[in-house]
């Protein structure tokens, strides 16, 4: 039966790169991207996305809500862009079933996945030769996270992060972006019934998911105020952090 990992990483080291580094086999690139304010980038981003990214950036209310939305997109492209060698506005999306996106491709670049999230001041994009899976929240000092354990978290999640003598609000976020994460890279709707998916340090089975492979998750501090987790499948040896610069 396949295995789901679960880790924390701290100290993480973000590289700085200049170019896009090659992504490997057997490797995960997180990319942590810092939205920059409304002005010349953020329109930069804006001129190389499709129709429908642009019109659903229109729809948002808050101006911070849409430049991140169109920060994450438009570093997105740059970034496929540099691994695939097909120019920003002309990479082209689907979306399965479950509405989690893919890179339409020949065959020869068939294998590279990405995950995006983005929440407060930053994105995080993932990127991997396996299924990938990604999330980031801010840690909203007032967030009610209480009202929400009954219905995601089990009796043991819900134990854990309400007794743990560091701070409860971070053990919920830190176990909030691990299920969404895992969610989003098994991209087959598994959201709708958060509970199966695991969310607390060590190895679990994959029991009630259809899983085929082993996943591994990994949850880190973007900063102070903002964490991370990313969940890849497949034989990944090393992860990756990068800060992206505009």
């Amino acid at each position: 039966m396949p295995l789901i990992t679960l880790t924390q990483t701290d100290n993480v080291k973000w590289e700085k790169a200049d170019l896009v580094p090659h992504l490997k086999q057997d490797e995960v690139q997180v990319w942590r991207v810092l939205v920059p304010p409304a002005g010349a980038q953020i329109e930069n981003y804006r001129s190389v996305m499709s129709v429908a990214e642009i019109d659903r950036a229109s729809r948002f209310v808050h101006p911070e809500d849409t430049n991140r939305y169109v920060t994450a997109h438009g570093v997105l492209r740059q970034l496929l862009s540099a691994h695939t060698a097909v120019a920003r506005h002309q990479l082209l999306f689907t979306k399965n079933e479950f509405g989690k996106p893919a890179l339409i491709m020949s065959d020869s670049k068939a294998a590279l996945h990405f995950n995006l999230s983005h929440s407060g001041q930053y994105v995080i994009i993932a990127l991997s030769k396996h299924p990938i899976g990604a999330d980031v929240e801010y840690l909203k000092p007032d967030f009610n996270f209480h009202s929400l354990l009954p219905h995601y978290f089990t009796a043991a999640e819900t134990h854990f992060i309400t007794t743990t003598s560091a701070s409860p609000l971070t053990a919920f976020f830190s176990a909030w972006t691990r299920k969404e994460a895992l969610g989003k890279g098994l991209g087959s709707g598994i959201t709708e019934n958060m509970q199966v998916l695991p969310s607390l340090n060590g190895i679990h089975s994959s029991t009630g998911l259809l899983v085929v492979n082993d996943w591994n998750v990994q949850t880190f501090r973007v900063d102070d105020v903002h964490m991370a987790s990313v969940a890849c499948s497949g034989n990944v040896r090393e992860v990756r952090f990068f800060n992206f610069i505009h």
